[in-house]
């Protein structure tokens, strides 16, 4: 496995701390640039983002891990993040989706439970996907990829219809919200979550006291305990990741199994990109 971390940088601090040649600009305002993890520069990059927190500012806008495997090393996971790549908003509650809060985690956000059919904007699902997810976490899935699940017999989720939020009238759809109906997998202590890989979240501003949430982001790999696998094609984790502002809510990653891997490949699912995860 390859990995490399990804930094958007204002180009103004970028040209004053950073080497010329270093990334790309985009647009002449903001500077991308791309590294291996354990190259000096990411190191660099660190030390100043430490120093730009001090003075309560960050060196670099966003960041995000990229990990590329080898044809074999996806092939021989026995169990794979499946990370949902097409995302789009306006969010099912902003159309209308209602939401029991009622159990919502007062730390954390986490609880809000789904009581009506998830209505979208349809239009707005990027198109050419087969799956893809709201800002608040809600999976919809293409009427395609809900029959290779079935087709396959495969194991974990149910799909339940969308309604489309049109004008003045709500109309079915020909996409699918993905529930998963599993058991939980449990999020293993090698996880390493955060809110950034130079910041671990050592005083849990983020980590639920209550233990729905893990962290912000996860930093590493998944990792899950063998033992409470229910044998499904598709699980998620127990615990979630990220925070409860505005529409955003925390939520879980989705694990597969190799037999919804290889489904997905043979009907060249569009949307979604794997990562190796890891029974203990």
């Amino acid at each position: 496995m390859r990995e490399t971390i990804e930094f958007r940088i204002a180009e103004r601090d970028a040209r004053e701390h950073l080497d010329p040649g270093l990334g790309v600009s985009l647009g002449g305002s903001i500077r991308k640039v791309v590294l291996p993890v354990d190259d000096a520069c990411v190191a660099r990059i660190a030390q100043l983002n430490h120093a730009y927190a001090k003075q309560g500012g960050a060196f670099f806008m966003s960041w995000r891990l990229h990990r590329r495997y080898t044809a074999r090393e996806l092939q021989s996971a026995e169990v794979l993040n499946l990370v949902v790549r097409a995302y789009f908003e306006p969010t099912g509650a902003m159309c209308g989706t209602a939401y029991d809060e009622s159990s919502t985690c007062r730390h954390c956000g986490a609880g809000a439970r789904q009581v009506s059919d998830l209505i979208l904007d349809t239009r707005r699902i990027p198109k050419g996907k087969d799956i893809a997810q709201t800002l608040a976490g809600e999976v919809v899935v293409s009427s395609r990829l809900a029959s290779a699940f079935q087709m396959h017999g495969l194991r974990g989720a149910e799909f339940r219809p969308v309604l489309h939020q049109g004008r003045g009238k709500r109309l079915p759809s020909d996409w699918f919200q993905l529930v998963v109906t599993s058991k939980p997998l449990t999020l293993n202590a090698r996880t390493v979550a955060g809110n950034n890989p130079f910041d671990l979240d050592e005083r849990n501003v983020f980590r639920c006291p209550s233990g729905h949430t893990a962290g912000l982001n996860p930093i590493s790999e998944l990792y899950v305990d063998r033992a409470s696998h229910d044998g499904a094609d598709l699980c998620v984790t127990d615990k979630l990741f990220g925070d409860r502002r505005g529409e955003l809510r925390p939520e879980p990653r989705l694990i597969i199994s190799p037999r919804f891997r290889d489904a997905l490949q043979a009907m060249r699912a569009q949307g979604y990109a794997l990562e190796a995860a890891h029974f203990v």
